[in-house]
């Protein structure tokens, strides 16, 4: 007998919600957004607590949302696989779906089935290819939000505002150093090895060819099969990583001249020079400070993504700058005139951008003015909680 399925009706009841917030995970992205979505639920009228690993498997009833999956299920409560089990499972997966650690899912399918279970994501990309893998399988985009918290005050952005702010330009982000990258690679085989290399050359050239387009033209002209999900996700993770390293780095060269504070991880240090400044590491709740002392964010989008767009956007947004981000679909129809958009297949592309912002100062204090409206209005961790329980 499977486990209780969610009821929709029960998003607009006070409901008990449970919220682990240990993770492992760069800048403490992951804890941090539990506990921005812990304060969220509150705010709209629930109960929502923060859990222990230790305690999680001991839960009784109520709603378990968690962000990354754990690293065995005997991780989660005990009363998800039992019958007539009170407990619900919401999973906020921030990454592309082929992060998902699907042994753990196979087993949940073997202990309960999936009725019990629901999967949102912001990452709207390739989401047919789990409906193939795990057949059966609720899920739903659910976009990235920011904590109130991280506004700045509205009637504090104006053109002598933006004028004393420390940099020309922020960015945030990170990227892998080349000696890890060229170590993975070293360990594939000659031909593995260079269709690599050939999806990351198509995937600079054409930003809106997604790895699984890229891997389809490459590695299926090539004679290997990659209708399954395993083939599929056997480069994955190096290839964005590539792409990830070349398009962020050769963007950020092409900003040279300008004032730019880089803030992300180590690896851009070396690269950083005359007036690119590394600004050090920054933990991922403090991001919207760190847009805020840049007249203009350059608030790219995450290379696993290209269509869809992560909290980037709003943190730069919400912080008073005006920003400009790389052109994607859904950026384009979710914040039509609060940002400037570029082609990402030139680095010069994104300077020209960032260029007009910077010489249209009232321009640029408008458009700031309409991101951080936007956000205030639509784009806050309160407006997405109740879709996380509906679905």
């Amino acid at each position: 007998m499977k486990a209780n399925a969610l009821d929709p009706r029960q998003a607009d009841m006070k409901q008990t919600i449970w919220i682990p917030d240990q993770y492992t995970s760069q800048f403490g992205l992951l804890g941090a957004m539990a506990r921005e979505l812990r304060d969220a639920f509150v705010a709209v009228g629930h109960d929502a607590r923060i859990v222990s690993i230790e305690d999680m498997p001991n839960i009784e009833s109520g709603v378990l949302l968690f962000m990354n999956t754990p690293t065995t299920i005997d991780m989660l409560p005990k009363a998800l696989f039992e019958p007539g089990g009170r407990v619900r499972a919401v999973q906020y997966m921030v990454d592309h779906l082929f992060a998902l650690p699907d042994g753990i899912l196979d087993a949940w399918v073997e202990r309960a089935g999936l009725g019990n279970y629901r999967l949102c994501m912001p990452c709207a990309d390739d989401a047919h290819l789990l409906r193939a893998r795990f057949p059966g399988l609720v899920h739903r985009w659910v976009p990235h939000g920011v904590p109130r918290e991280a506004l700045c005050a509205a009637e504090a952005i104006d053109a002598g505002e933006h004028a004393g702010r420390e940099f020309d330009v922020v960015v945030t982000g990170s990227v892998r150093t080349q000696e890890s990258i060229d170590q993975q690679l070293g360990a594939l085989p000659v031909q593995l090895a260079g269709m690599a290399r050939e999806m990351v050359y198509l995937m600079m050239a054409e930003p809106h060819l997604g790895y699984v387009a890229a891997a389809d033209l490459v590695m299926g002209t090539a004679g290997v099969v990659t209708g399954d999900w395993k083939s599929l996700k056997l480069l994955w993770a190096l290839v964005i990583a590539m792409v990830n390293r070349e398009r962020r780095l050769s963007t950020g060269r092409a900003l040279q001249g300008l004032w730019v504070g880089v803030f992300g991880s180590s690896a851009w240090e070396s690269e950083c020079v005359e007036t690119i400044e590394y600004a050090g590491e920054i933990e991922y709740a403090r991001n919207a400070e760190a847009f805020g002392r840049g007249r203009v964010a350059l608030a790219w989008g995450p290379s696993q993504f290209v269509h869809s767009y992560s909290e980037r956007i709003m943190q730069a947004m919400a912080s008073g700058a005006c920003v400009v981000a790389d052109d994607r679909l859904l950026v384009r129809r979710d914040f039509k005139d609060c940002c400037t958009l570029f082609d990402w297949s030139k680095p010069e592309f994104a300077r020209r951008a960032v260029d007009r912002a910077l010489g249209d100062a009232a321009g640029s204090v408008e458009m700031a003015r309409r991101g951080r409206a936007l956000v205030e209005a639509r784009c806050l961790w309160e407006h997405r909680v109740g879709v996380m329980l509906s679905v």
